[in-house]
């Protein structure tokens, strides 16, 4: 194979990229990627079933195949390079349709690597027309390519669903610094980690009676895809048990700007800061009305920050969103539930975090609503 430098050097470039990235998939660091916040477009794509094939990620996959390439620079075998060609030129595009119309999401790095796939294919299939002392037959390559490119599809397709979240017990613990503002207040109230960590429902925006028998917490952002998902599935579980269940929601922006705890080199979460204060301030401002801005701040496509301004004022009253801004009680509470993400990121950087029982945490989504439902109905005893 004539010249063979650029190739070794797209090779080389995949299999770091590739190793890069299946390193951060299976030690769930994937939200550190530059570029790639909680609940971003990294996270949904690497963190979805098609970032697996039978519960092995496919960056492992497509790390064998560069490093095949790279040895196959020299001593080309022409079956092998066609059968190269025609997979990385397959899983391009099956994974480029896949970010575009499935989860319609971006992702930099995914793309880049399959950007060199598509370049190495080009160059392979370049190089096997124009060389003819290249030996072995074409055609056995490209019907094993197209083979593997069939398996990949098809178990993608019909496979095995891996989960999309974890739970964990007593790994991290939250703990109340004295006269913490989550337990200020009066009425009910909800306790975790053996009475370490204490909640008054009453007194922060949540969803359901503050009086119910069993209380959720729910660390979120608005601008999170995953965490808007898990809104919904929360939903459905408490028009399943009416009355059973609340959850305390308290916002933590996926933004360095108001959360100290959110690395910098992460994608920075446009708005977030100013919905996070925006939903508090109406909640301060009129209780009652919190589910519809809850609804409204959760809008698609993402508001931005004056017009989100501009339809909860119209809830609750410009005066009363004014006055309620103004309350040092927005950012306190904002810097508390920043304070526990510090904590609950510890283990795994999924969002959003579910805090449920005395010291289960959910981590990211579950993959339908239904599991989420049995998992709550299995571990709180709901009927």
């Amino acid at each position: 194979m004539k010249s063979p430098w650029l190739l070794r050097i797209l090779a080389l470039a995949g299999l770091v990229l590739s190793a890069y990235l299946l390193t951060l998939k299976l030690t769930g660091r994937i939200s550190y990627l530059a570029g790639c916040g909680e609940g971003s477009g990294c996270e949904n794509v690497l963190g979805s079933r098609w970032s697996q094939f039978f519960y092995v990620p496919v960056t492992a996959f497509s790390g064998m195949m560069y490093a095949l390439l790279l040895a196959t620079t020299w001593r080309p075998f022409r079956p092998v390079c066609a059968a190269l060609a025609v997979c990385f030129a397959g899983a391009a595009l099956w994974f480029f349709g896949i970010l575009a119309f499935v989860l319609e999401a971006f992702c930099p790095w995914c793309s880049a690597a399959h950007a060199i796939g598509l370049t190495c294919a080009v160059i392979l299939a370049w190089k096997l027309k124009k060389d003819d002392r290249l030996p072995g037959s074409g055609r056995s390559g490209v019907l094993a390519g197209a083979g593997a490119l069939a398996v990949l599809m098809l178990g993608q397709v019909f496979g095995p669903v891996p989960e999309t979240h974890a739970i964990t017990a007593g790994a991290t613990i939250l703990e109340d610094a004295p006269g913490a503002i989550h337990g200020r207040g009066s009425g009910p109230v909800a306790t975790f980690f053996d009475g370490r960590k204490t909640y008054r429902p009453a007194g922060l925006p949540h969803l359901g009676p503050p009086d119910a028998p069993h209380v959720l917490v729910k660390y979120y952002d608005f601008t999170c895809e995953a965490c808007l998902e898990l809104h919904r599935n929360l939903e459905a579980v408490m028009a399943k048990h009416p009355g059973q269940v609340c959850v305390i929601m308290l916002p933590v922006p996926l933004n360095s700007a108001c959360n100290e705890f959110y690395p910098a080199t992460a994608e920075q979460h446009e708005h977030a800061c100013e919905l996070a204060r925006l939903g508090l301030a109406a909640w301060r401002a009129m209780p009652d009305l919190y589910p519809e801005v809850h609804e409204i701040l959760f809008t698609r496509p993402i508001l931005e920050a004056e017009i989100a301004e501009i339809a909860v004022a119209q809830i609750v009253g410009e005066e009363a969103l004014a006055a309620a801004r103004a309350d040092p009680w927005v950012d306190e509470v904002l810097a508390a539930d920043a304070g526990d993400f510090r904590r609950l990121k510890e283990e795994t950087v999924k969002m959003p975090k579910l805090l449920f029982g005395n010291d289960r945490l959910l981590h990211g989504v579950t993959r339908t609503a239904d599991v989420l439902q049995e998992t709550l109905e299995e571990e709180l005893g709901l009927k």
